[in-house]
């Protein structure tokens, strides 16, 4: 069995504030990626205790080079590393067996959730109409794969977003969101704890968990909340402007709507 980890930090425990996970040299920078690495660790001794054979973790967050590497067990590879045109789903394929989305977040505007964007917090993204985050386009990704997503971590209030696309995917709280910079945090190592026994549950299972399937032709709506951003949104090809400043794609795949979406994101960025 083979398990793909896409690993995030906004999610895990602990964390309420930009400064602990901005890539800077400080001691809560430090604290913050002590404890993403004993998350993820977690997770893989739990998988393979329930019998995942070979893990890939993605280092998702920011500029990719946040986990501790000697920490991990030989069946363990880390793709880590800034700029990736596939971000978030690098060389994930169908011979993986499932999709665990770790330290995951609330999608952009959710006015409870902590640290709450997708990609970016000046841009929304909608599906048919329906707002997605981070890890609704993963999971999407995954299920264009037939890779079921088997295990989300994050706030409660992630948790519950993620209840509505993914209802047979194991969720494991870490904290409960109050307002969008703080919560009520449990212990770190009770966290370990909890994401090792549930992917443990979620292996034994795997089988019952769907992948979530989307039919192409699919509707990308881009909102942009600065409208600065209109102008070079409207660089992307095949991105048509809608009136109200919205932008709407339509792709034949969810490789292209994340491969718009990522371009999206780099494109609202300051200083690109």
């Amino acid at each position: 069995m083979k398990l793909y980890i896409v690993a995030d930090m906004e999610g895990i425990a602990g964390v309420v504030s930009p400064a602990e996970v901005e890539g800077g040299n400080s001691w809560e920078t430090e604290q913050a990626r002590k404890q993403f690495t004993n998350e993820v660790l977690a997770v893989c001794q739990g998988a393979i205790e329930a019998g995942a054979e070979e893990i890939v973790i993605n280092d998702f967050h920011g500029h990719g080079r946040n986990l501790i590497l000697d920490r991990f067990p030989s069946q363990v590879m880390v793709i880590r590393g800034g700029f990736r045109r596939t971000s978030g789903f690098d060389l994930l394929d169908s011979s993986f067996s499932g999709l665990v989305l770790l330290g995951a977040h609330t999608r952009t505007a959710s006015v409870q959730g902590v640290l709450s964007h997708t990609y970016s917090p000046r841009l929304q993204f909608e599906i048919f109409g329906q707002p997605v985050g981070e890890f609704d386009l993963l999971a999407l990704l995954a299920g264009e794969k037939k890779v079921p997503t088997i295990m989300i971590s994050g706030d409660d209030k992630t948790i519950e977003q993620a209840s509505t696309n993914l209802p047979s995917t194991l969720g494991v709280v870490t904290k409960w969101a109050v307002g969008t910079q703080a919560a009520l945090c449990l212990h770190p190592a009770q966290v370990c704890q909890l994401l090792k026994e549930e992917i443990r549950r979620a292996v034994k299972q795997i089988d019952k968990i769907e992948p979530p399937a989307i039919t192409p032709p699919i509707q990308l709506l881009i909102r942009p909340l600065d409208v600065a951003l209109v102008d070079r949104l409207s660089w992307i090809p095949r991105v048509k402007s809608l009136p109200g400043g919205a932008f709407e794609f339509i792709g034949e795949s969810m490789e292209e709507v994340a491969n718009v979406v990522y371009g999206a994101t780099l494109l609202s960025t300051p200083g690109h």
